[in-house]
Protein backbone atom coordinates (compact mmCIF):
# COMPACT_ATOMS: atom_id res chain seq x y z
CA UNK A 1 0.00 0.00 0.00
CA UNK A 2 1.29 3.48 -1.17
CA UNK A 3 0.75 6.61 0.46
CA UNK A 4 0.01 9.25 -2.02
CA UNK A 5 1.90 12.62 -0.94
CA UNK A 6 0.84 15.77 -1.80
CA UNK A 7 3.41 18.78 -1.48
CA UNK A 8 2.08 22.42 -1.58
CA UNK A 9 4.54 25.55 -2.87
CA UNK A 10 5.29 27.76 0.22
CA UNK A 11 3.70 31.23 0.17
CA UNK A 12 6.45 34.18 -0.16
CA UNK A 13 7.57 35.65 3.07
CA UNK A 14 6.63 39.37 3.26
CA UNK A 15 10.80 40.34 2.73
CA UNK A 16 10.82 38.12 -0.40
CA UNK A 17 7.67 40.38 -2.06
CA UNK A 18 9.37 43.79 -0.92
CA UNK A 19 12.62 42.25 -2.74
CA UNK A 20 11.10 41.46 -5.63
CA UNK A 21 8.81 44.59 -5.86
CA UNK A 22 12.31 46.56 -5.66
CA UNK A 23 13.46 44.82 -8.73
CA UNK A 24 10.72 45.88 -11.06
CA UNK A 25 11.72 47.90 -13.86
CA UNK A 26 12.40 51.17 -13.26
CA UNK A 27 9.31 52.29 -15.13
CA UNK A 28 7.25 51.22 -11.79
CA UNK A 29 8.66 54.07 -9.74
CA UNK A 30 8.58 56.79 -12.32
CA UNK A 31 5.15 55.75 -12.44
CA UNK A 32 4.24 56.60 -9.10
CA UNK A 33 6.42 59.84 -9.12
CA UNK A 34 3.95 60.68 -12.15
CA UNK A 35 0.97 60.03 -9.90
CA UNK A 36 2.16 61.69 -6.90
CA UNK A 37 2.69 64.99 -9.11
CA UNK A 38 -1.44 64.83 -10.93
CA UNK A 39 -2.92 64.09 -7.80
CA UNK A 40 -1.23 67.15 -6.03
CA UNK A 41 -3.40 69.08 -8.63
CA UNK A 42 -6.26 66.51 -8.88
CA UNK A 43 -6.40 66.50 -4.32
CA UNK A 44 -6.50 70.48 -4.73
CA UNK A 45 -8.82 70.35 -7.26
CA UNK A 46 -11.61 68.24 -6.06
CA UNK A 47 -12.06 70.10 -2.18
CA UNK A 48 -12.04 73.78 -4.59
CA UNK A 49 -14.57 72.74 -7.25
CA UNK A 50 -18.15 73.71 -5.48
CA UNK A 51 -16.88 76.90 -3.92
CA UNK A 52 -14.86 78.04 -6.85
CA UNK A 53 -18.12 77.80 -8.58
CA UNK A 54 -20.14 79.87 -6.21
CA UNK A 55 -17.92 82.24 -4.72
CA UNK A 56 -15.69 82.80 -7.80
CA UNK A 57 -18.35 82.89 -10.69
CA UNK A 58 -21.97 83.77 -8.03
CA UNK A 59 -23.33 80.37 -8.36
CA UNK A 60 -26.49 78.84 -5.82
CA UNK A 61 -25.24 75.52 -4.30
CA UNK A 62 -28.32 73.61 -6.37
CA UNK A 63 -26.57 75.36 -9.51
CA UNK A 64 -23.33 74.76 -8.52
CA UNK A 65 -24.02 70.92 -7.59
CA UNK A 66 -25.47 70.17 -11.14
CA UNK A 67 -22.45 71.56 -12.62
CA UNK A 68 -20.25 69.28 -10.43
CA UNK A 69 -22.81 65.98 -11.16
CA UNK A 70 -22.41 67.51 -14.66
CA UNK A 71 -18.54 67.17 -14.60
CA UNK A 72 -18.61 64.37 -13.14
CA UNK A 73 -20.63 61.97 -15.40
CA UNK A 74 -18.62 63.81 -17.98
CA UNK A 75 -15.87 62.32 -16.48
CA UNK A 76 -17.11 59.00 -15.99
CA UNK A 77 -18.35 59.23 -20.47
CA UNK A 78 -14.93 59.81 -20.88
CA UNK A 79 -13.24 57.32 -18.95
CA UNK A 80 -15.05 54.83 -20.69
CA UNK A 81 -13.79 56.02 -24.11
CA UNK A 82 -10.26 56.24 -23.36
CA UNK A 83 -9.36 52.97 -22.18
CA UNK A 84 -10.12 51.13 -25.56
CA UNK A 85 -8.14 54.15 -26.91
CA UNK A 86 -5.69 53.36 -24.36
CA UNK A 87 -4.90 50.09 -25.10
CA UNK A 88 -4.55 50.73 -28.83
CA UNK A 89 -2.39 53.64 -28.90
CA UNK A 90 -0.46 52.76 -26.07
CA UNK A 91 0.31 53.73 -22.57
CA UNK A 92 3.21 56.19 -22.78
CA UNK A 93 1.73 57.98 -25.47
CA UNK A 94 -1.86 58.82 -23.79
CA UNK A 95 -0.37 59.51 -20.63
CA UNK A 96 1.79 62.47 -22.07
CA UNK A 97 -1.23 63.20 -24.59
CA UNK A 98 -3.73 63.65 -21.56
CA UNK A 99 -0.89 65.59 -19.52
CA UNK A 100 -0.36 68.10 -21.64
CA UNK A 101 -4.50 68.38 -22.15
CA UNK A 102 -4.74 68.76 -18.16
CA UNK A 103 -2.20 71.85 -18.02
CA UNK A 104 -3.71 73.65 -20.56
CA UNK A 105 -7.00 72.94 -19.36
CA UNK A 106 -6.14 73.99 -15.67
CA UNK A 107 -4.98 77.47 -16.61
CA UNK A 108 -7.73 78.50 -18.41
CA UNK A 109 -10.18 77.16 -15.41
CA UNK A 110 -7.74 79.83 -13.01
CA UNK A 111 -8.17 82.66 -15.39
CA UNK A 112 -11.65 81.78 -16.66
CA UNK A 113 -13.41 85.51 -17.59
CA UNK A 114 -16.44 84.58 -16.82
CA UNK A 115 -19.01 81.55 -15.85
CA UNK A 116 -19.14 80.70 -19.89
CA UNK A 117 -15.51 79.96 -19.73
CA UNK A 118 -15.24 78.68 -16.31
CA UNK A 119 -17.46 75.56 -17.27
CA UNK A 120 -16.02 74.94 -20.66
CA UNK A 121 -12.49 75.01 -19.66
CA UNK A 122 -13.74 72.78 -16.74
CA UNK A 123 -15.43 70.27 -19.22
CA UNK A 124 -12.53 70.44 -21.07
CA UNK A 125 -10.13 69.02 -18.28
CA UNK A 126 -12.67 66.75 -17.42
CA UNK A 127 -11.33 64.15 -20.94
CA UNK A 128 -7.32 64.72 -19.42
CA UNK A 129 -8.60 63.91 -15.70
CA UNK A 130 -10.53 60.46 -16.88
CA UNK A 131 -7.49 59.58 -19.15
CA UNK A 132 -4.87 59.39 -16.02
CA UNK A 133 -6.47 57.05 -13.49
CA UNK A 134 -7.23 53.91 -15.77
CA UNK A 135 -4.14 54.76 -17.49
CA UNK A 136 -1.87 55.25 -14.88
CA UNK A 137 -3.20 51.90 -13.54
CA UNK A 138 -2.68 49.75 -16.44
CA UNK A 139 1.33 51.22 -16.64
CA UNK A 140 1.68 49.83 -12.86
CA UNK A 141 -0.21 46.47 -14.63
CA UNK A 142 2.43 46.38 -17.15
CA UNK A 143 5.42 47.77 -15.31
CA UNK A 144 5.14 44.97 -12.52
CA UNK A 145 5.12 41.77 -12.01
CA UNK A 146 2.31 38.68 -11.48
CA UNK A 147 4.16 37.85 -7.59
CA UNK A 148 4.45 41.81 -7.14
CA UNK A 149 1.17 43.25 -8.42
CA UNK A 150 -0.78 43.97 -4.44
CA UNK A 151 2.41 45.80 -3.31
CA UNK A 152 2.89 47.76 -6.53
CA UNK A 153 -1.25 48.46 -6.56
CA UNK A 154 -0.63 49.87 -2.50
CA UNK A 155 2.23 52.12 -3.39
CA UNK A 156 0.34 53.19 -6.25
CA UNK A 157 -2.36 54.37 -3.72
CA UNK A 158 -0.09 55.48 -1.35
CA UNK A 159 1.94 57.77 -4.45
CA UNK A 160 -1.00 59.70 -4.47
CA UNK A 161 -2.22 59.67 -0.74
CA UNK A 162 0.96 61.12 -0.38
CA UNK A 163 0.27 64.00 -2.79
CA UNK A 164 -3.00 64.82 -0.37
CA UNK A 165 -1.33 64.42 2.58
CA UNK A 166 0.82 67.45 1.57
CA UNK A 167 -1.57 69.68 -1.28
CA UNK A 168 -3.95 69.41 2.38
CA UNK A 169 -1.80 71.96 4.56
CA UNK A 170 0.76 73.02 2.03
CA UNK A 171 -1.40 73.93 -0.72
CA UNK A 172 -5.17 74.72 -0.02
CA UNK A 173 -5.23 76.04 3.06
CA UNK A 174 -1.98 77.95 2.60
CA UNK A 175 -3.23 79.57 0.08
CA UNK A 176 -6.25 80.23 1.42
CA UNK A 177 -4.97 81.81 4.99
CA UNK A 178 -3.22 84.24 2.45
CA UNK A 179 -6.68 85.61 1.03
CA UNK A 180 -8.05 85.75 4.28
CA UNK A 181 -8.60 89.41 5.25
CA UNK A 182 -8.71 90.99 8.80
CA UNK A 183 -12.74 89.61 9.50
CA UNK A 184 -11.56 85.88 8.85
CA UNK A 185 -13.33 86.33 5.08
CA UNK A 186 -11.55 85.21 1.89
CA UNK A 187 -11.10 88.10 -0.61
CA UNK A 188 -9.50 88.41 -4.00
CA UNK A 189 -6.07 89.87 -4.02
CA UNK A 190 -3.32 91.02 -6.75
CA UNK A 191 -0.75 88.25 -6.98
CA UNK A 192 2.65 88.44 -9.05
CA UNK A 193 2.52 86.00 -11.72
CA UNK A 194 5.75 84.77 -13.61
CA UNK A 195 5.26 86.47 -17.38
CA UNK A 196 2.40 87.51 -17.10
CA UNK A 197 2.82 90.24 -14.26
CA UNK A 198 -0.23 90.82 -11.39
CA UNK A 199 -3.36 89.87 -11.85
CA UNK A 200 -6.16 89.91 -9.31
CA UNK A 201 -7.16 86.11 -8.54
CA UNK A 202 -9.47 84.65 -5.79
CA UNK A 203 -8.00 82.11 -3.76
CA UNK A 204 -9.67 79.44 -5.16
CA UNK A 205 -8.30 80.45 -9.08
CA UNK A 206 -4.77 80.37 -7.55
CA UNK A 207 -5.38 76.78 -6.66
CA UNK A 208 -6.32 76.07 -10.04
CA UNK A 209 -2.87 77.42 -11.40
CA UNK A 210 -0.82 75.31 -9.49
CA UNK A 211 -2.44 72.82 -10.79
CA UNK A 212 -1.27 73.43 -14.42
CA UNK A 213 2.45 73.35 -12.52
CA UNK A 214 1.70 69.83 -11.73
CA UNK A 215 0.70 68.96 -14.71
CA UNK A 216 3.49 69.95 -16.95
CA UNK A 217 5.66 68.22 -13.56
CA UNK A 218 3.80 65.03 -14.45
CA UNK A 219 4.02 65.13 -18.18
CA UNK A 220 8.13 65.78 -17.97
CA UNK A 221 8.48 62.66 -15.96
CA UNK A 222 6.09 60.11 -18.23
CA UNK A 223 8.29 61.61 -21.09
CA UNK A 224 11.51 59.56 -19.48
CA UNK A 225 9.39 56.01 -19.77
CA UNK A 226 10.95 54.16 -22.47
CA UNK A 227 8.61 53.41 -25.31
CA UNK A 228 8.33 49.51 -25.24
CA UNK A 229 8.58 49.29 -21.50
CA UNK A 230 4.48 48.34 -21.46
CA UNK A 231 5.44 45.25 -24.02
CA UNK A 232 7.86 43.95 -21.80
CA UNK A 233 7.30 40.34 -20.56
CA UNK A 234 5.97 39.21 -17.05
CA UNK A 235 8.62 35.84 -16.44
CA UNK A 236 5.58 35.41 -13.23
CA UNK A 237 2.40 35.28 -15.92
CA UNK A 238 2.07 32.93 -18.35
CA UNK A 239 -1.02 33.51 -19.58
CA UNK A 240 -1.32 34.92 -23.02
CA UNK A 241 0.22 37.13 -24.84
CA UNK A 242 -0.90 40.38 -25.46
CA UNK A 243 -2.73 40.85 -28.71
CA UNK A 244 -2.93 43.98 -30.26
CA UNK A 245 -6.60 45.18 -31.11
CA UNK A 246 -8.66 48.32 -32.43
CA UNK A 247 -10.96 49.98 -29.79
CA UNK A 248 -13.86 48.48 -31.19
CA UNK A 249 -12.57 45.16 -30.65
CA UNK A 250 -10.79 45.82 -27.51
CA UNK A 251 -14.30 46.82 -26.06
CA UNK A 252 -16.07 43.91 -27.70
CA UNK A 253 -13.46 41.67 -26.00
CA UNK A 254 -14.58 42.87 -22.61
CA UNK A 255 -18.26 42.86 -23.07
CA UNK A 256 -18.14 39.12 -24.10
CA UNK A 257 -16.28 38.36 -20.80
CA UNK A 258 -19.15 36.71 -18.58
CA UNK A 259 -17.04 37.46 -15.26
CA UNK A 260 -17.12 41.07 -16.30
CA UNK A 261 -20.78 41.62 -15.74
CA UNK A 262 -20.72 39.79 -12.08
CA UNK A 263 -18.08 42.82 -11.55
CA UNK A 264 -19.94 45.11 -12.72
CA UNK A 265 -22.57 44.76 -9.57
CA UNK A 266 -19.99 44.15 -7.29
CA UNK A 267 -18.53 48.00 -8.45
CA UNK A 268 -22.16 49.73 -7.91
CA UNK A 269 -22.33 48.62 -4.69
CA UNK A 270 -18.81 49.91 -3.94
CA UNK A 271 -19.76 53.31 -5.77
CA UNK A 272 -22.56 53.33 -2.97
CA UNK A 273 -19.52 53.57 -0.26
CA UNK A 274 -17.30 55.72 -2.86
CA UNK A 275 -20.37 58.42 -2.83
CA UNK A 276 -19.31 59.60 0.30
CA UNK A 277 -15.76 60.68 -1.22
CA UNK A 278 -17.61 62.72 -3.58
CA UNK A 279 -19.83 64.17 -0.83
CA UNK A 280 -16.22 65.08 0.92
CA UNK A 281 -15.40 67.33 -2.33
CA UNK A 282 -18.63 68.71 -2.54
CA UNK A 283 -20.89 68.87 0.14
CA UNK A 284 -18.41 68.30 3.42
CA UNK A 285 -16.35 71.94 2.22
CA UNK A 286 -19.82 74.40 2.26
CA UNK A 287 -21.03 72.33 5.32
CA UNK A 288 -17.90 73.10 8.01
CA UNK A 289 -17.06 76.63 6.52
CA UNK A 290 -20.74 77.76 6.87
CA UNK A 291 -20.27 75.79 10.72
CA UNK A 292 -17.17 76.69 11.26
CA UNK A 293 -16.19 79.87 9.03
CA UNK A 294 -13.91 80.35 6.51
CA UNK A 295 -10.66 80.03 8.81
CA UNK A 296 -11.76 76.18 9.08
CA UNK A 297 -8.43 74.06 7.46
CA UNK A 298 -10.31 72.41 5.32
CA UNK A 299 -7.29 71.29 3.54
CA UNK A 300 -4.94 69.95 6.50
CA UNK A 301 -8.58 68.07 8.02
CA UNK A 302 -9.21 66.70 4.95
CA UNK A 303 -5.55 65.62 4.40
CA UNK A 304 -5.39 63.71 7.15
CA UNK A 305 -7.63 60.68 4.86
CA UNK A 306 -4.19 60.71 3.11
CA UNK A 307 -1.26 60.98 5.51
CA UNK A 308 -2.73 57.94 7.52
CA UNK A 309 -3.48 56.33 4.05
CA UNK A 310 0.59 56.32 4.10
CA UNK A 311 0.64 53.77 6.87
CA UNK A 312 -2.12 51.95 6.84
CA UNK A 313 -2.45 51.21 3.04
CA UNK A 314 0.75 49.03 3.07
CA UNK A 315 -0.22 47.60 6.34
CA UNK A 316 -3.32 46.72 5.51
CA UNK A 317 -2.04 44.76 2.09
CA UNK A 318 0.62 43.19 4.36
CA UNK A 319 -1.86 41.86 6.81
CA UNK A 320 -4.61 40.69 4.29
CA UNK A 321 -2.54 40.18 1.34
CA UNK A 322 -3.05 35.75 1.68
CA UNK A 323 -7.03 36.50 1.82
CA UNK A 324 -9.09 36.56 -0.62
CA UNK A 325 -9.60 40.26 -2.14
CA UNK A 326 -13.26 39.97 -1.63
CA UNK A 327 -13.84 39.79 1.59
CA UNK A 328 -10.84 42.37 2.42
CA UNK A 329 -12.97 44.90 -0.05
CA UNK A 330 -16.61 43.66 1.77
CA UNK A 331 -15.02 44.68 5.48
CA UNK A 332 -13.61 47.72 4.39
CA UNK A 333 -16.79 48.83 2.54
CA UNK A 334 -18.61 48.40 5.57
CA UNK A 335 -16.18 50.20 7.88
CA UNK A 336 -15.96 53.27 5.28
CA UNK A 337 -19.66 53.25 5.30
CA UNK A 338 -20.19 53.92 9.04
CA UNK A 339 -17.90 57.19 8.51
CA UNK A 340 -20.93 60.04 8.18
CA UNK A 341 -23.31 58.56 10.91
CA UNK A 342 -20.15 60.24 13.15
CA UNK A 343 -21.10 63.43 11.99
CA UNK A 344 -24.30 62.95 13.21
CA UNK A 345 -23.12 63.40 16.53
CA UNK A 346 -21.93 67.10 16.32
CA UNK A 347 -19.66 69.54 14.11
CA UNK A 348 -16.92 69.43 16.31
CA UNK A 349 -13.23 69.07 15.32
CA UNK A 350 -13.00 65.80 17.22
CA UNK A 351 -16.21 64.52 15.32
CA UNK A 352 -14.70 65.68 12.24
CA UNK A 353 -11.51 64.03 13.00
CA UNK A 354 -13.33 61.08 13.97
CA UNK A 355 -15.08 60.98 10.43
CA UNK A 356 -11.79 60.96 8.52
CA UNK A 357 -10.26 58.55 10.55
CA UNK A 358 -13.18 55.52 10.43
CA UNK A 359 -13.74 56.31 6.55
CA UNK A 360 -9.89 56.06 5.99
CA UNK A 361 -9.68 52.70 8.16
CA UNK A 362 -12.35 51.51 5.83
CA UNK A 363 -10.53 52.89 2.44
CA UNK A 364 -6.81 51.65 3.04
CA UNK A 365 -8.68 47.95 3.48
CA UNK A 366 -10.92 47.94 0.15
CA UNK A 367 -9.63 50.68 -1.97
CA UNK A 368 -6.01 49.65 -2.63
CA UNK A 369 -7.30 45.88 -3.10
CA UNK A 370 -10.13 46.84 -5.36
CA UNK A 371 -7.30 47.98 -8.05
CA UNK A 372 -5.49 44.39 -7.93
CA UNK A 373 -8.86 43.11 -7.95
CA UNK A 374 -10.37 45.06 -11.01
CA UNK A 375 -7.03 44.03 -13.36
CA UNK A 376 -6.49 40.54 -11.78
CA UNK A 377 -9.57 39.57 -13.73
CA UNK A 378 -9.07 41.64 -17.20
CA UNK A 379 -7.71 39.88 -20.33
CA UNK A 380 -4.52 40.32 -20.86
CA UNK A 381 -3.87 43.56 -23.26
CA UNK A 382 -7.31 44.83 -22.69
CA UNK A 383 -6.33 46.12 -18.85
CA UNK A 384 -7.25 49.89 -19.76
CA UNK A 385 -10.48 48.69 -21.50
CA UNK A 386 -11.56 46.56 -18.30
CA UNK A 387 -10.59 49.90 -16.00
CA UNK A 388 -12.86 52.36 -18.12
CA UNK A 389 -15.90 50.00 -18.54
CA UNK A 390 -15.63 49.48 -14.98
CA UNK A 391 -16.29 53.06 -14.14
CA UNK A 392 -19.98 52.39 -15.54
CA UNK A 393 -21.60 51.91 -12.05
CA UNK A 394 -20.10 54.82 -10.95
CA UNK A 395 -21.18 57.41 -13.48
CA UNK A 396 -24.86 56.77 -11.63
CA UNK A 397 -23.48 57.45 -8.29
CA UNK A 398 -21.82 60.29 -9.61
CA UNK A 399 -25.16 61.45 -11.51
CA UNK A 400 -26.56 61.18 -7.80
CA UNK A 401 -24.06 63.28 -5.17
CA UNK A 402 -23.69 66.64 -7.32
CA UNK A 403 -27.55 67.59 -7.32
CA UNK A 404 -27.76 65.67 -3.65
CA UNK A 405 -25.29 68.04 -2.03
CA UNK A 406 -26.69 71.14 -3.53
CA UNK A 407 -30.52 70.19 -2.15
CA UNK A 408 -29.20 68.71 1.59
CA UNK A 409 -26.45 72.31 1.42
CA UNK A 410 -29.92 73.94 0.40
CA UNK A 411 -32.65 72.62 2.68
CA UNK A 412 -29.97 71.51 5.98
CA UNK A 413 -26.66 73.98 6.04
CA UNK A 414 -27.78 76.66 3.92
CA UNK A 415 -25.59 80.06 3.95
CA UNK A 416 -27.50 81.94 6.40
CA UNK A 417 -30.77 80.26 8.47
CA UNK A 418 -31.35 77.55 10.98
CA UNK A 419 -29.23 74.78 10.37
CA UNK A 420 -30.01 71.04 11.06
CA UNK A 421 -26.66 69.46 9.25
CA UNK A 422 -27.08 66.48 11.03
CA UNK A 423 -29.66 65.16 8.55
CA UNK A 424 -27.55 65.93 5.98
CA UNK A 425 -24.83 63.01 7.16
CA UNK A 426 -28.00 61.22 8.41
CA UNK A 427 -29.35 60.49 4.76
CA UNK A 428 -25.49 60.15 3.70
CA UNK A 429 -24.98 57.79 5.76
CA UNK A 430 -27.95 55.49 5.03
CA UNK A 431 -27.82 55.52 1.53
CA UNK A 432 -23.56 54.46 1.68
CA UNK A 433 -24.56 51.63 4.17
CA UNK A 434 -26.74 50.00 1.19
CA UNK A 435 -23.25 49.34 -0.56
CA UNK A 436 -21.90 46.96 1.99
CA UNK A 437 -25.37 45.17 3.01
CA UNK A 438 -25.99 44.50 -0.92
CA UNK A 439 -22.15 42.77 -1.40
CA UNK A 440 -22.89 40.97 1.81
CA UNK A 441 -26.46 39.49 0.04
CA UNK A 442 -24.88 38.57 -2.89
CA UNK A 443 -21.83 37.81 -2.03
CA UNK A 444 -21.84 34.55 -3.45
CA UNK A 445 -23.35 35.04 -7.09
CA UNK A 446 -20.89 38.04 -7.16
CA UNK A 447 -18.00 35.42 -6.78
CA UNK A 448 -18.79 32.82 -9.03
CA UNK A 449 -16.07 34.69 -11.76
CA UNK A 450 -15.63 30.84 -13.60
CA UNK A 451 -13.00 28.02 -12.73
CA UNK A 452 -10.31 30.22 -14.98
CA UNK A 453 -10.62 33.49 -12.75
CA UNK A 454 -11.24 31.33 -9.01
CA UNK A 455 -8.60 32.35 -7.32
CA UNK A 456 -8.82 36.14 -8.03
CA UNK A 457 -12.44 36.25 -7.03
Amino acid sequence: MTTATTTETPKPTLGEDIRALLACPRELWLVFLATFFEYLGIFSFLPTLAMWLSSDYGMTDKAAGWWASTFSMLLTFFVFIVGSIADSVGVRRTLIISFSLAAVTRLGMAFAPSPAWAIATLISFGFAYATTSPVLQAAVQRASTKRTRAFAFSLWYVSFNLAGALCGPFIIDATRHRFLDAAGKLVKKTVNLPLLGPREMSANAVIMAWGFVFAVLAALVILTLRRDFEHRIDPDDVGEPVKKATPFQAMRDVFSDKAFYRFLVLLAFLSLVKMMFQHMHFTWPKYITREAGDSFPVGTVWSLNSLLILGLAPLGTALTRHMKPFRVLLVGAFISACSPFVLCFGSSMPFQLGMVVVLTIGEALWSPRSYEYTLSIAPRGRESTYVALAALPFFFAKFLVGPTSGYLLARWCPETGVRHATLIWLVIGLTTMLGPVGMFLSRNWIQRMGAAKAQAS
